[in-house]
């Protein structure tokens, strides 16, 4: 039942079932295991790794295990233990790619970069058409400042495996932060012959065409006044007492929604609170009620792309068959979201929750307004892209591409009322 339950997605139902079992048979290797899995990718990494520590006590020798627990360790940033798991795991089986690339990862996240330069050069040596070690070799550089020798490795990532999209955006990237923006757009527009819908590479096209003064391009591929929608609940029939009433219901199901942490590591908040699992997953009346408004939305959006043109590649993906990943952000006081993507969407869409009364003041600087346009921190422009700021207010919901960066104006220190947005992507599922 709960392997049937996990095939179809029905993660809460599922995990809920590994418990049951569990609670009988407490150290039930598949149970364990494939709870372990659940968390994992529900973002409790914490959980999971208390699971697989479990499991390794039974079976010390496990590799799976082993790559499992690494994986969980390097994404709570317990970046030392990751190593000695991988270290361990390596030792059991030296060929090992992904405890490998795990190893290597938490390396560099420590600052231990000559002993991972040095381990990825034996690798490669070894394994001279290893195109992912040439990759990693190119992210090192990076991180060390030194773009020609991260180029280099990038190009010879793309040499042996010319569909790896993934080295063609990182050498523009790393171009890009070293103010190299005709080369950087030469290696991104690479990426994107091998994949027209490349996320991480459509947002660094947008910031090579503005630094470049490129900038009817620019508006093609990212105008946030033609690629930014607004909808609104009243659009859909919903009078002001409902929306209120479906408002109160969602955010008295979001604000203390369990997986919501303080700054998770892997997203773009700060002095915010975010939810870590996807909240499709409950079967909450209100979220329910909220996703008929979602599939208007979206066949909205449908509609309006007879008025683009049929070359824009947010045109040419629009996927056959996705999956919707929603998660919560609370925001109190001196809160924010940084620039930031949403790699694994097509369309992604933030609905307005709880607004705080600072929204509506004009001398607060449109603090709590999403804007469009801002390029990430570490990127620094001579030109500013085009940008486009709106007003959050109850029942409404923006729709954008994925690749469109957007952050928030902060809220000042003084606020003390909740701005909840319920954000959610529409991620493509490929064969």
């Amino acid at each position: 039942m709960a392997r049937r339950a996990q095939g179809a997605r029905r993660l809460q139902e599922a995990a809920q079932i590994y418990r049951h079992i569990l609670k009988y048979d407490p150290n039930h290797p598949i149970a364990l295991n494939n709870l372990a899995m659940i968390l994992g990718e529900s973002g409790e990494f914490g959980q999971a790794e208390a699971l697989l520590r479990q499991l390794l006590r039974q079976d010390p020798d496990n590799v799976e295990v082993l790559v499992y627990l690494s994986q969980a360790l390097h994404l709570q940033k317990k970046f030392d233990e990751a190593i000695a798991c991988c270290e361990r795991g390596l030792r059991l089986s030296p060929d090992n790619g992904e405890l490998f690339n795990t190893l290597v990862s938490s390396l560099k996240e420590v600052g231990r970069y000559d002993e991972a330069i040095a381990l990825l050069n034996r690798m490669v040596q070894r394994h001279p058409d290893y195109a992912t070690g040439h990759y990693y070799l190119g992210t090192l550089h990076t991180r060390l400042g030194q773009c020609d020798e991260a180029v280099a490795h990038f190009n010879r990532a793309n040499s042996i495996n010319p569909a790896h999209s993934l080295s063609f955006a990182a050498a523009g990237e790393c171009l890009l932060l070293h103010g190299r923006a005709e080369e950087a757009l030469a290696q991104i527009n690479g990426a994107l012959r091998v994949n027209t819908y490349d996320v991480r590479a459509l947002a660094l096209k947008t910031l090579a065409l503005a630094e470049l003064g490129r900038t009817e391009e620019e508006k093609w591929l990212s105008d946030p006044f033609n690629f930014v929608h607004i909808h609104r609940l009243a659009d859909f029939g919903y009078s002001q007492d409902q929306v209120a009433a479906l408002n109160r219901a969602l955010s008295e199901f979001a604000s203390s929604e369990p997986s919501l942490r303080e700054d998770p590591p892997q997203y773009a908040t700060s002095n915010s609170w975010h939810s870590t699992t996807n909240l499709m997953d409950y079967g909450n009346p209100a979220v329910e009620e909220l996703q008929r408004f979602m599939a208007y939305a979206f066949e909205d959006r449908i509609r309006s792309l007879s008025r683009e043109d049929p070359a824009h590649p947010f045109v040419r993906a629009v996927p056959r068959d996705f999956r919707i990943d929603l998660w919560a952000v609370k925001q109190i006081n001196s809160s924010k979201m940084l620039p930031h993507i949403h790699i694994d969407g097509w369309l992604s869409a933030s609905y307005y929750v709880d607004v705080p009364r600072i929204v509506d003041d004009p001398a607060a600087g449109e603090a709590g307004w999403i804007k469009f346009g801002t390029p990430r921190i570490d990127i620094k422009l001579t030109r500013e892209p085009i940008n486009r700021t709106i007003k959050p207010e109850p029942g409404l919901m923006v729709t954008f591409p994925s690749y469109l960066w957007h952050d928030t104006v902060p809220l000042p220190a003084e606020n003390r009322e909740q701005r909840l947005v319920l954000a959610f992507d529409w991620q493509p599922i490929r064969a």
